[in-house]
């Protein structure tokens, strides 16, 4: 591919011009749409409609959490061996759809904590384990992986955003029943979508795929990564879950600001998403991911510092840029630990993403309670740091490994 040729512009055409790529971007978009419509309200409905304390709503996440990490990282194993993905994704699809219906008719709260729990398995990090099988299969698109994978995630982003809004409706129009069937409904319309539109089929066996020579078990290489990923997305949960409450009760800001601010992030994600994965493929993956984890520390530390409200929206759209290191290039970053293994790899980054919140909240939950609101930032900002020592030591397999 000639200089021309690999700019930034061609690398997301790439993924609207290819049947494979804009076939997992759209399913991404759905996903995105079909989660983020109803997890925002997931606790708000479980204190409303099932009667949960406060600790009974938050516990909701911990079986969901815990059944996608140790069935994902089976599934992801066995998908390496058989060097497929397709029927994976069709069947956590079916799952999602399976576990999210009921929940429009139930009023238990053991009930809905078994079918999050059953619904904790899912297709996300399948479709960008495919999506690396595909880039590698494909010559014009090795040298733009970054760009390619950054284009794709954002679709995930753009779903996200788009989905609580459209939950807000639903739930003033609907109700909840209304939102949980849509939600299922997306999540099979996704399935019909990946059934006759994704052509795995169509592909030769590739080293990614090559399901004779997939080591056995979880290589120690990936344990670390899943350990390292911890410390950055327990670093994000974090801001989730304590940046409202430091713009609301220390900066005495409204609440409508921590909304917008929120929204600004998202935004941006579009913009920075394929950007940062452009940016790594010049510069190289690992670099470019660390220089993220450098960044994130440095937006712990100002966001600490009782600034103005441009300063905070203007961190917020910094905090877009890091999370197209960490979401975005840090996944490619993880798939290159373990070229022959890329189920396995993704689902160590993907799911210590989910897992996270939990770390989080066990972490920091006492702490909050004794230390100024705005300490919590530094404690957010040494959990970027010992992530970002953990990566930096870890060995990245060679472009020739790779492929």
């Amino acid at each position: 591919m000639s200089k021309a040729e690999n700019s930034f512009g061609s690398g997301i055409k790439i993924v609207f011009t290819d049947r494979d790529f804009r076939t997992i971007f759209i399913s991404l978009f759905i996903i995105g749409l079909s989660v983020g419509g109803f997890m925002p309200y997931l606790t708000v409905w479980a204190t409303n409609t099932l009667h949960a304390t406060s600790f009974q709503a938050g516990f909701l996440f911990v079986p969901m959490s815990i059944i996608g990490l140790v069935v994902s990282f089976y599934l992801a194993s066995l998908s390496d061996k058989w060097g497929k993905r397709k029927p994976f994704i069709i069947w956590a699809l079916l799952i999602g759809t399976i576990s999210r219906v009921p929940l429009a008719f139930t009023h238990s709260y053991t009930v809905a904590l078994i079918l999050l729990a059953i619904g904790g398995f899912n297709a996300f990090s399948f479709f960008f384990a495919l999506l690396n099988d595909f880039i590698v299969k494909k010559e014009d698109s090795k040298s733009q992986a970054g760009t390619i994978t950054g284009t794709v995630r954002m679709a995930f982003s753009q779903g996200y955003i788009f989905g609580p809004m459209l939950g807000a409706l639903i739930i003033d129009h609907g109700g909840y029943t209304l939102l949980f069937l849509l939600s299922g409904l997306l999540s099979l319309a996704t399935l019909v979508w990946v059934l006759f539109a994704l052509k795995e089929d169509s592909m030769s066996q590739t080293s990614a795929h090559a399901s004779l020579k997939a080591p056995v078990g979880i290589p120690s290489v990936l344990i670390a990564v899943f350990v390292a990923a911890l410390f950055i997305f327990a670093g994000d949960s974090g801001r989730s879950m304590y940046l409202p409450l430091y713009i609301t009760d220390t900066l005495k800001q409204s609440v409508s600001t921590v909304g917008i601010l929120f929204t600004v992030t998202s935004i941006f994600e579009l913009v920075f998403m394929p950007l940062g994965g452009y940016f790594s493929d010049k510069v190289g993956v690992k670099r470019f991911f660390i220089i993220g984890i450098c960044c994130q520390v440095l937006y712990f530390v100002l966001t600490s510092l009782h600034l103005p409200l441009s300063g905070l929206i203007a961190l917020q759209v910094f905090y877009a840029f890091i999370l197209s290191a960490t979401m975005g290039v840090g996944m490619v970053y993880a798939q290159s630990m373990a070229p022959r293994q890329i189920g396995l790899a993704t689902t160590a980054y993907m799911t210590a993403i989910q897992t996270s919140a939990v770390v989080s909240s066990l972490a920091m939950g006492s702490l909050v309670s004794v230390i100024p609101l705005p300490s919590t930032f530094y404690i957010l900002a040494v959990f970027a740091v010992i992530s970002g020592v953990m990566f930096l030591f870890m060995k990245q397999k060679s472009a020739e490994e790779m492929s």
